[in-house]
């Protein structure tokens, strides 16, 4: 299908084209991989020699173009070739172009420029998805562009900066790097176009090998060859000594943010060692890459390395900063060690999640770093093509997941709560939520309900007119260490109380989209904040529930001393609620040391006084006491409530705890809150011994 398209694209471009498809095709079916990577691809066909092409014919709509996607996706060596050797490549890029100013008049993502002593580096979104940068000595007010893809865009932010353009560096042939050369090179005639010369980059004026320095002002950039993705692959790295500033690695297709580019043109052993390369760098380099891949390649890499805590911190900061369409660039090298998959092939837990088993390569059944380079690239491609997901999962999933369960320290936190059930139980729970989109409105109902040894949750979901209910049955043996919405509430409270959080706790819950996750907390310190007129201290606390499908959703709640919810964040999200009122707040009680008394052994029979007191006198005490109780009814009911209060509490020093139970009743202290410790009474006041034991009434200044 490829080469009859092809073919009727050519028809009437001459004797040459033709012979160039016809050696094109025929080397992609005698020999593709091996031809691909033994020769140097021919340079492009030089503008200068030829007219302005014609408009796009309507037989090419067979090439892929989706929206927001890398117009590089490869779809068989005859593309790549005709996009890199023909000007079908050239009249794709146009028409890429094109779309992408009608789209994105402002660019497709918000620059955040960064300014060094002197030195600024300004990103330029372009295309749909494309970086180009303008590296700025604002001293001699001269500027460096790295990878101009749209003139235009560049040259609009020269005029803006007001400085004077002196150099071009490209870090590959790739039209969508170097589709501006052109245009900026004939609008600035002293303008210096660098890169590989076995790249057929075109307009070329200075061509550079490995370790070559360009210095321009007080930049000092220095090209590293990283071949792999094409054979004259460079990338450029900045300097930072002379300006006193970290240095900047502009990467191009070699290394995204957690991911890196195609192999077109080499093997995983060429692309492992380029890799390798920028890994040599200092981990404060700043990593400027040629495309805005950021959140997709984090969702990959959440696949191969779930628990990486490292990841999940930067896409929660990904996407905040998509929600805003922020630029998510540059990150340093520094944290792609602890995150990107392309950069861990060393990494036991990746060989252990990708390895194919014993007896496969190698005695230990493990991939070697290439291998495993390989597999992820190939993964990774299985990930961004939706057809490619549904004929076949990745290897990573090989059998069906477990359901999830808590572990034994969220087990052992629930049972520290004495006076609750250590499973939290959820008999019926009803909760609403709604978001009032003008657009498309979101109505979402989760109801839970337990049925004999089953919890049943129906949850419906309304999104404008269209309305979805599911009923989903989990068996209640397990669900040990399930925390539902109403008792995350709860446990968020006894965490602002005790403020603590418990260490490594995972937790189970409902994710968005009911099913059931892991879910955990961590604690993110103490903060100041304005509520109304006042300023109170509160304690903020992270939860995050682990989606088994999705990405995590992480929720801040910020809480008052006594536990009450003065803020919560759903990070992401550009909403958030807070509290307008300041709460009456419950006083804290002050912790007094306990004192430590050595302990006695004690014999009644050995008591002489004791014993004359109260064992001869048994009979006439047990009558006395029945007499007692007979008139006064009360006191039983006061001891049994006491009693019972305690074993609810099993507080550890039972006299204070009594002292503080009883200590209200005492009719020379008035009435006080039984938790102002300030106010409490002592458990070791000093009493007035008593003159008279007998069965008489007592004075009548009531002591003891």
């Amino acid at each position: 299908m490829a080469a009859v398209v092809a073919a009727t694209a050519l028809k009437g471009r001459g004797a040459r084209n033709a012979r160039v498809l016809r050696g094109i095709l025929s080397g992609a079916t005698a020999n593709k991989a091996s031809q691909n990577r033994s020769r140097t691809l021919q340079s492009h066909s030089s503008p200068e020699c030829k007219e302005e092409p014609e408009p796009l014919s309507p037989e090419l709509e067979y090439i892929p173009r989706k929206r927001g996607k890398n117009p590089m996706r490869a779809v068989g060596l005859a593309w790549y070739s005709l996009y890199t050797r023909t000007w079908l490549g050239y009249l794709f890029y146009r028409q890429q172009l094109r779309r992408a100013r009608n789209r994105y008049p402002k660019g497709h993502s918000k620059a955040q420029p960064r300014l060094f002593n002197g030195v600024k580096v300004l990103p330029i979104p372009v295309l749909s998805d494309n970086y180009s940068y303008l590296v700025i000595d604002t001293q001699a007010r001269l500027a460096v562009a790295v990878d101009p893809s749209d003139p235009r865009a560049v040259q609009a932010s020269i005029e803006k900066e007001g400085v004077t353009l002196v150099a071009i560096l490209c870090t590959h042939k790739h039209w969508d790097h170097s589709g501006g050369n052109r245009d900026l090179s004939r609008w600035h005639q002293d303008c210096r176009v660098y890169g590989s010369p076995q790249d057929s980059i075109p307009y070329l004026t200075h061509p550079l090998c490995h370790q070559d320095v360009v210095s321009v002002g007080r930049l000092q950039i220095q090209a590293l060859a990283t071949p792999g993705h094409t054979q004259g692959h460079l990338v450029y790295l900045l300097d930072g000594e002379p300006y006193k500033g970290p240095s900047c690695l502009f990467s191009g297709d070699l290394l995204f943010l957690s991911g890196c580019g195609r192999t077109f043109e080499g093997t995983a052993e060429t692309m492992l060692s380029s890799l390798d390369t920028v890994l040599g760098l200092g981990d404060d380099t700043l990593l400027w890459p040629g495309h805005e891949y950021a959140e997709e390649n984090l969702g990959f890499a959440g696949i191969v390395e779930p628990e990486n805590l490292a990841r999940e911190r930067k896409m929660q900061w990904v996407q905040r900063q998509r929600m805003e369409r922020k630029s998510t660039c540059p990150s340093t090298l520094g944290e792609e060690r602890s995150y990107n998959p392309f950069l861990r092939t060393h990494c036991l837990t990746l060989q252990e999640a990708l390895a194919p088993g014993p007896g496969l390569t190698g005695d230990a059944g493990y991939y070697s770093r290439a291998q495993l380079l390989e597999e992820l690239r190939r993964l990774k491609d299985l990930h961004k093509s939706p057809k490619a997901k549904d004929q076949q999962q990745p290897s990573t999933q090989k059998e069906s997941l477990p359901p999830p369960e808590a572990n034994a320290e969220a087990i052992n936190f629930l049972d520290s709560l004495s006076y609750l059930s250590g499973s939290l139980e959820v008999l019926e729970q009803h909760s609403h939520e709604f978001i009032k989109f003008l657009v498309l409105p979101m109505d979402r109902k989760i109801s839970l309900l337990k049925q004999d040894d089953q919890l049943t949750m129906t949850r419906t979901v309304k999104e404008g007119e269209e309305v979805k209910t599911e009923v989903t049955n989990f068996p209640c043996k397990a669900l040990a260490g399930f925390v539902s919405e109403a008792a995350n509430l709860l446990l968020l409270r006894v965490m602002a109380w005790r403020q603590t959080v418990p260490n490594n706790a995972r937790f189970l819950a409902l994710d968005t989209e009911g099913k059931l996750c892991y879910s955990s907390y961590q604690a993110l310190g103490f903060q100041k904040m304005q509520v109304g007129h006042q300023q109170a201290e509160v304690f903020i606390v992270e939860q995050t529930v682990h989606s088994n499908e999705g990405i995590p959703m992480s929720c801040q709640y910020y809480l008052f001393s006594d536990g009450h919810l003065a803020k919560r964040i759903q990070v992401g999200s550009p909403g958030f609620c807070i509290v307008t009122k300041m709460p009456i707040l419950r006083e804290e009680d002050e912790t007094e040391p306990r004192p430590v008394f050595e302990k006695k052994p004690f014999l009644w029979e050995e008591d002489v006084e004791l014993y004359s007191r109260f064992l001869d006198r048994k009979e006439e005490l047990r009558l006395s006491h029945s007499s007692y109780l007979r008139h006064h009814p009360e006191a039983r009911a006061l001891v049994s409530d006491f009693l019972l209060f305690l074993l609810l509490r099993q507080p550890a020093d039972v006299v204070t705890f009594a002292a503080e139970y009883f200590g209200p009743f005492a009719v020379r202290c008035p009435p006080t809150p039984t938790l102002r410790s300030s106010h409490r009474p002592s458990p070791f006041r000093s009493l007035v011994p008593e003159r008279s034991y007998s069965r008489g009434p007592r004075p009548a200044s009531g002591e003891g």
